[in-house]
C-alpha cells in the first residue's frame, strides 16, 4: 500500500520508501461490496425557492442495495470529511468532502404512525413535562457541550438555528425565511 499525493497518484510505499512504478496484486487484495448513494431531501418538504440539500451516503458489505432510487430511508451512520487537495489548491482555501458512512438503513413507512416516530407513552410524557419547564431553554444550552464553559450566547445561537425559524411573509410581498444562519469565529 502506497500513500496519496496531492496529484491523486501513488506517492511511496510507507515501509520502504519506493516511489515505484506499482502494480496492483488482485490475489492479494481484499474486495467488498461498495455503493455510493446521494440522499437528497424530499422535494415536497423544501420551501419554495430552495433547491433541496443532498449528502452522499456510504453503503457497504450487507447494505448495499438495501434503499432504490426514489425511496425514503432513513440513515444512521458515522460523518465523515475528507480533504480535498485537488479542488482546495484551485479555490485557493481548504475543501472538505463530506459523506456519511452508513451503519443502517431504515425504509421510511408513511402510515398514521409516521409522524410519531417510534416514540414510547414514557418519554412523550418526558418530553411534555420539559416543554412544561421555565428554564428549558437554559437547559437546552446547558446541554450543548458541556465540557466547553463558557460561551452561553455562541451556545443560544447554536441551539436557536437546530430548531430554525418561523419564515415571515411582509405585506405578500416580501418574503423572509425562517432558516437561522450561525458564523462562528474564534479559536475552535
Amino acid at each position: 500500500p502506497g500513500t496519496t499525493d496531492e496529484g491523486g497518484g501513488c506517492g511511496s510505499c510507507p515501509k520502504c520508501q519506493s516511489t515505484g512504478p506499482f502494480s496492483l496484486n488482485s490475489s492479494l487484495s481484499k474486495y467488498r461490496n461498495y455503493q455510493r448513494v446521494t440522499l437528497q431531501e424530499t422535494p415536497g418538504t423544501v420551501p419554495a425557492g430552495r433547491v433541496p440539500r443532498s449528502k452522499t451516503i456510504i453503503l457497504q458489505n450487507d447494505l448495499i442495495d438495501t434503499c432504490r432510487p426514489g425511496e425514503e430511508v432513513q440513515i444512521l451512520g458515522i460523518f465523515h470529511h475528507a480533504h480535498n487537495a485537488v479542488l482546495s489548491s484551485k479555490c485557493g482555501f481548504q475543501i472538505y468532502d463530506t459523506s456519511i458512512l452508513a451503519n443502517n438503513t431504515l425504509p421510511v413507512h408513511h402510515s398514521q404512525d409516521a409522524g410519531k416516530g417510534g416514540i414510547s407513552p414514557e418519554d412523550r410524557e418526558l418530553i411534555r413535562k420539559l416543554g412544561r419547564d421555565p428554564m428549558i431553554g437554559q437547559r437546552i444550552v446547558n446541554s450543548i457541550a458541556p465540557s466547553i464553559h463558557g460561551h452561553p450566547q455562541v451556545k443560544m445561537a447554536i441551539a436557536m438555528s437546530l430548531v430554525s425559524g418561523v419564515p415571515k411573509n411582509v405585506n405578500d410581498k416580501h418574503r423572509i425565511r425562517g432558516d437561522i444562519n450561525v458564523l462562528l469565529l474564534g479559536d475552535p
